[in-house]
C-alpha cells in the first residue's frame, strides 16, 4: 500500500519532522515533481497550504495519509499526540466538511501511538502521549487521515528529541501497523485518557474517538458514519468512557449501538 506522509512548509514542527524523515530514511527526490521525496511505498510530500486546510493531495494510487503536524494547546504542556481528522458537529470552523469524518486505519493510530510511547522511554522525555477525540480537517481525502503531532509550542516543536519520536511515530505508522481489535471511542473530553489505557493494556486499535462534547449535537448519522469508515476488520466494538458521559446522553448512545449491534465496553 502507497501511503503518503504531508508535511506544511507553514509548520515548523511539520518541516522538522519531514527534514528528519528525509535524513535518516534515506528519501529521494521523486524526478519531475516538486517537493516530492520516495522512500519504497512511502512518499514525503512538502505542501504550502496548512496541514488543515490541505484538501488535496495531488499524488496518484495514495491509499493513506499521515500528516506531520504542531500541536497547540491553551496549557502549553509539552504533549505527543495522535488523532483522526473530522467534524462531528456542524461546525468545520479548522478545515474539512461540518458533519463528516474521515476514512480510518486503527491499526496505523495504534502503531504511532506505541512509537511514541516507546521514545518516550528510550529519550526520558518528559512529554504527555495521547490520543485525542477526532477534530479539524481535512476530512474529504478519500483515505484514512491520521495526525501525528507535537506540542505544545515552539520549544516543543524544536526539541530535537521530540522530533525524533514524532519521525519514528510517522515512519511506523506508514510502515508498520500494529494489529489490535478496532473500535469507536465515545465519551470523555479531548485528550482520551481511558481510550489510552484502553489502548496501551485492552488491546484495542481505535478508529474515531467521540468526546463529550458531540453529544452536544448528538446525530446517530455521525455514530453510523464513524464505524462505517473504519477499513480494514470490520469494527462492531465501541468503548465507552462511562463517568465521560452525562447520564442522559449516556443512554441515548446506548440504545443507539444496540440498535446498531454493536458491543459495548465499559471503561
Amino acid at each position: 500500500m502507497a501511503v503518503l506522509v504531508i508535511a506544511s512548509q507553514r509548520d515548523i514542527a511539520a518541516q522538522n519532522i519531514a527534514n528528519e524523515m528525509i535524513r535518516t530514511r534515506n528519501f529521494l527526490p521523486v524526478p519531475g515533481t516538486n517537493n516530492l521525496f520516495q522512500q519504497s511505498g512511502i512518499f514525503l510530500k512538502l505542501v504550502d497550504s496548512d496541514g488543515i486546510f490541505t484538501d488535496k493531495v495531488d499524488v496518484a494510487k495514495i491509499d493513506s495519509v499521515i500528516f506531520a503536524s504542531r500541536h497547540r494547546s491553551e496549557s502549553g504542556e509539552p504533549t505527543l499526540t495522535v488523532h483522526w481528522t473530522g467534524n462531528p458537529s456542524s461546525r468545520a470552523d479548522f478545515g474539512g466538511k461540518p458533519k463528516s469524518l474521515s476514512f480510518t486505519e486503527p491499526t496505523r493510530l495504534r502503531s504511532a501511538l506505541l512509537a511514541f510511547d516507546r521514545a518516550r522511554s528510550y529519550h526520558s522525555l518528559n512529554y504527555a502521549v495521547s490520543l485525542e477525540a477526532t477534530h479539524h480537517g481535512p476530512t474529504e481525502l478519500g483515505v484514512p487521515t491520521l495526525f501525528v503531532e507535537i506540542g505544545s509550542g515552539e520549544r516543543e516543536w524544536n526539541d530535537p528529541l521530540a522530533v525524533s519520536a514524532a519521525s519514528e511515530a510517522v515512519w511506523n505508522a506508514a510502515t508498520a501497523p500494529v494489529h489490535g481489535k478496532p473500535a469507536v471511542g465515545f465519551g470523555g473530553g479531548h485528550y482520551c485518557n481511558k481510550q489510552c489505557v484502553s489502548l496501551r493494556s485492552g488491546g484495542y486499535a481505535f478508529s474515531h474517538i467521540l468526546s463529550k462534547y458531540f453529544f452536544d449535537e448528538y446525530d446517530e448519522e455521525i455514530i453510523s458514519m464513524a464505524f462505517k469508515r473504519t477499513l480494514g476488520e470490520r469494527c462492531h466494538t465501541a468503548i465507552i468512557d462511562w463517568k465521560g458521559i452525562r447520564g442522559s446522553e449516556r443512554r441515548k448512545l446506548i440504545e443507539t449501538l444496540t440498535r446498531m449491534q454493536i458491543d459495548i465496553i465499559r471503561v
